[in-house]
């Protein structure tokens, strides 16, 4: 673990920790002058959610010796807000696509298209065929709710399709699609009819995430992965208790990966 990441663990542990002691004290806790600070402290009395600093034994970081990967990161990494751990496990994931049946990959939440062509271009040198398709309102955050602990709505729209559209020609894409819109609401008629091997959802909100998994679950093919990102995060519990929903259902397995990601893996139907 790096110092910067350390740091970072270390003021997050403490921030959780003052949060629940405030939140102990609904008094206290209404005098809190920003409504982002109230939700977030509301966060930490959540009967349902836990959340401390994570420290694990494992030490294998298989990103550092992965050149290819490292190549591509370099060039996408002022473009996304998602860490190596997480990319890389986005990277490796496209590196076994091919034992599938044949279809696209969807992102959702594409903000400036770092993960969304790392994807694309992981598929393309392995000759995997079929489209990415990078859906974003292009404007921020949308369809923000109760189920939220910190996003209102708007955030991360310092972003464009034109920015997206340079970091895909920069690594010579041409197995990218950028729809601009919300989604599925004005982009998922132009897409209804395709099949998918891996979509990743990057929302950040409860509603939004709700309605792309309903989208793409019926249209993913068996042993297809959707990934979630933020799941674990204490400023997107929405999506944290979205998945964790998801627990039981006959039809898929959930696996928590503590980088921040969430994998739901389309089960095979049974066999006659």
């Amino acid at each position: 673990m790096s110092a910067s990441n350390l740091g970072q663990l270390l003021a997050r542990s403490l921030a959780i920790t003052l949060f629940a002691a405030v939140a102990r004290v609904p008094a206290l806790a209404l005098l809190l002058p920003a409504a982002r600070l109230r939700r977030l402290v509301a966060t930490a009395g959540l009967a349902d959610l836990k959340y401390g600093g994570i420290f694990t034994r494992s030490s294998y970081t298989p990103w550092k010796g992965d050149a290819d990967f490292r190549r591509v990161f370099a060039v996408v990494r002022a473009n996304t807000l998602v860490d190596e751990y997480r990319c890389h496990e986005l990277w490796q994931l496209c590196g076994q696509l091919g034992a599938l049946e044949p279809g696209d990959i969807l992102e959702v939440g594409v903000w400036r298209g770092g993960t969304g062509c790392l994807m694309a271009r992981r598929c393309r040198d392995l000759g995997a065929g079929g489209r990415v398709h990078l859906c974003d309102t292009f404007a921020g955050v949308v369809k923000a709710g109760g189920q939220d602990s910190a996003y209102v709505g708007g955030e991360h729209a310092d972003t464009s399709t034109a920015v997206v559209r340079d970091l895909a020609q920069n690594l010579s894409l041409d197995n990218v699609d950028i729809r601009p819109g919300m989604f599925p609401d004005d982009t998922g008629a132009a897409i209804a009819d395709r099949r998918f091997r891996l979509c990743h959802i990057d929302v950040d909100v409860y509603e939004s995430a709700a309605q792309t998994f309903d989208w793409i679950w019926p249209r993913l093919v068996p042993g297809g992965i959707v990934v979630f990102d933020d799941y674990g995060f204490y400023s997107c519990s929405g999506v944290t208790r979205l998945v964790d929903r998801m627990r039981g259902e006959p039809d898929r397995l959930v696996v928590y990966n503590v980088n921040g990601h969430a994998l739901v893996i389309k089960r095979p139907p049974a066999p006659a």
